[in-house]
């Protein structure tokens, strides 16, 4: 299986890439440009909170493009491939409708990497909770 998701744009205190690399989803939590020093790593063997992620993207049947028309703002980018999963999509300030419980779920895998991903800007925080 292939997994690679993006949440970041311009103004943000915090960007995220998470990327799944053999048995492990590398974690980024950055601001500005990413460095591996931000990587964490979270293994998906036998985790019941992965596989109910990919239990999501196999029933998710999101569009190519979410776009608001604002240039500025939050953007997000996820291409996931795998057995009964294709999906390949991006918003610009614009989410599908169950985005928010992907985020749910995802969070339940990150969260042992101190990190938990909002589509919403942070004040600060280091640790951004939806």
């Amino acid at each position: 299986m292939t997994f690679d998701f993006y949440l970041g744009g311009y103004g943000r205190d915090h960007s995220y890439r998470i990327v799944l690399q053999d048995d492990n989803l590398v974690v980024s939590d950055y601001i500005g440009i990413p460095m591996p020093e931000h990587n964490e790593m979270v293994s998906v063997v036998k985790n019941e909170d992965w596989d109910r992620v990919v239990e999501f993207l196999t029933r998710c049947r999101w569009k190519r493009r979410y776009d608001s028309g604002i240039l500025d703002g939050t953007q997000f980018e996820i291409k996931a491939k795998g057995d009964a999963i294709n999906v390949n999509s991006y918003g610009s300030n614009a989410y599908p409708d169950d985005f928010d419980e992907f985020l749910t779920l995802l969070n339940r895998v990150v969260s042992v990497a101190g990190v938990e991903v909002s589509k919403s800007q942070s004040s600060g925080e280091a640790s951004l909770i939806p």
